[in-house]
């Protein structure tokens, strides 16, 4: 459904001073904070202002309410909507939290993320992944609904957040199914052109390590709420469209087992527990599709992402490898 492009840069001048020249192709960037590109898009696209870093070349028939590609929409009690629009409902934890909320601005052309302002709050504090695939690694207008929580775990009754106002993965499919699941006018999303993604799971096995018992079982427990909340989301929020098909991309743990900030006695547990964690999910993964009529899933395994930064941390341009922490050259 969303296709992925690399847009790269050209080292000859010649190159560049074509790019300046030549249209835009759909889809592709036209404007934005340090952009020397061309502004001007291919013929039946407009330059379309999505935030002060990045304008696109959207199609101009699927779009109601144009903005600008110098300045920054309006918000309207209307927000800009389109036909061509595909459709994004995330959830997870820090790993993937912009600070959305529901009751504030819906996503819409010009801010397909919504609220808050473009990257959102992030615990990178500037773009995170859902704000790149969102804004700029896409072949199509994308609309996202971010209900991703810092420090969520699946259920708070299974693994009791840090603090109580966490919303648990529980939480955000309550909020999804009471409110954009109705398809509003802001949302008319159908299973042809939705995507659900979650990433969950490390703040509860990171949890896990405190309670008595076995904690490869409780891997079981916690999976078992996981998929009832897919579940919940494939069969609650689309019994008028299985006949045709939504996705859902489900993300493993990362592993501890090289991070510096994991201590010797306890990175091996934990290492232990997540890679049992993440066999079962790629089981029931698998499975999902024959169990629930329509659904298509994809997984997409950030430990081996993460570990394969870990194992050469200088070749991704960590300079530090022993330390962790924010600043230039830190994990």
């Amino acid at each position: 459904m969303f296709k992925t492009t690399s847009v790269f840069a050209l080292a000859s001048l010649a190159s560049i001073i074509n790019a300046q020249s030549s249209p835009v192709s759909v889809w592709a960037q036209c404007g934005g904070i340090g952009w020397a590109g061309s502004t001007t898009c291919v013929s039946g696209t407009t330059c379309t202002f999505l935030n002060a870093c990045f304008s696109q070349c959207i199609p101009s028939a699927s779009i109601t309410s144009s903005a600008s590609a110098t300045s920054s929409p309006t918000p309207t009690s209307s927000p800009p909507v389109s036909s061509a629009a595909n459709f994004w409902f995330s959830f997870g934890d820090s790993y993937t939290q912009t600070a959305f909320s529901p009751s504030g601005n819906p996503p819409q052309i010009g801010q397909p993320l919504g609220n808050p302002p473009y990257p959102g709050g992030t615990t990178t504090v500037g773009p995170n992944w859902i704000d790149f695939y969102t804004v700029m690694f896409n072949n199509s207008l994308i609309l996202t609904w971010n209900y991703a929580y810092g420090g969520a775990t699946i259920d708070a009754s299974l693994a009791p957040p840090f603090t109580p106002t966490v919303l648990s993965l529980t939480d955000q499919v309550n909020e999804f199914l009471s409110g954009t699941a109705t398809k509003p006018v802001v949302a008319s999303w159908t299973s042809e052109n939705a995507l659900f993604s979650i990433w969950i799971g490390i703040n509860d096995l990171t949890w896990s390590w405190w309670p008595t018992g076995d904690r490869l079982a409780y891997n079981d427990v916690l999976l078992d709420a996981d998929f009832a909340l897919v579940e919940e989301l494939s069969i609650d929020s689309l019994p008028h469209s299985m006949q045709n098909h939504t996705d859902f991309v489900s993300s493993p743990s990362p592993g501890l087992g090289l991070d510096p900030s994991e201590t010797n006695e306890t990175a091996p547990i934990l290492q232990s527990v997540i890679e049992d964690f993440n066999t079962k999910l790629a089981v029931r993964a698998s499975n999902l599709s024959s169990t629930l009529a329509g659904v298509q899933t994809f997984l997409w395994d950030s430990y081996a992402a993460f570990n394969q930064i870990l194992d050469d941390p200088s070749a991704f341009g960590f300079v530090n490898i022993t330390m962790f922490g924010s600043a230039p050259g830190l994990f």
